[in-house]
């Protein structure tokens, strides 16, 4: 028996033309569209922004009362993922930083105590007071200075 006659070829149907839509724009057309949408978004991001940051404040306060409640800390780290990815995109990098770091520091804590309460509450101030500043982009040195205290504090909190 030949190597040809144990195998055989299967080719799929190609159906991606039926869940794609066809366009009759070029590409460069939908580029300048998704650009479009993308500065309209930014207009209103602050808002988002704001409205995350309050989910995030409902599902602290959750969690404090039911520290052990699964739920109430996977939905902090959904809206924070959230907030890091898109964030950046709309130049809040320093919003993005610091919920890149309350998700880091939830993946690493599955269970959440009285002292991991504290980073995450930290780390919600920390938006708070960026939006309350109305600061944009990295935050500058004040931005640097932050990041660094709640380093800081995630490693104060996991050597003990």
């Amino acid at each position: 028996m030949s190597i040809a006659s144990q195998h055989k070829i299967i080719r799929p149907a190609n159906r991606l033309h039926i869940k794609a839509r066809i366009y009759d724009l070029s590409v460069s057309q939908m580029m300048a569209n998704a650009h479009r949408v993308m500065a309209l978004i930014a207009q209103n991001y602050s808002q988002w922004l704001c409205a995350d940051l309050d989910g995030l404040s409902r599902s602290f306060e959750n969690l404090s009362a039911e520290p052990g409640n699964g739920d109430h800390r996977n939905d902090l780290f959904r809206i924070s993922h959230d907030i890091r990815g898109q964030a950046a995109s709309f130049d809040y990098d320093l919003a993005s930083d610091i919920a890149t770091s309350l998700c880091g520091f939830l993946e690493r804590h599955e269970k959440i105590e009285e002292v991991q309460l504290k980073v995450v509450e930290a780390h919600i101030s920390a938006i708070r007071a960026y939006l309350r500043q109305s600061l944009k982009g990295d935050g500058g040195s004040v931005g640097q200075e932050l990041m660094a205290e709640l380093s800081g504090l995630i490693q104060r909190t996991e050597a003990s």
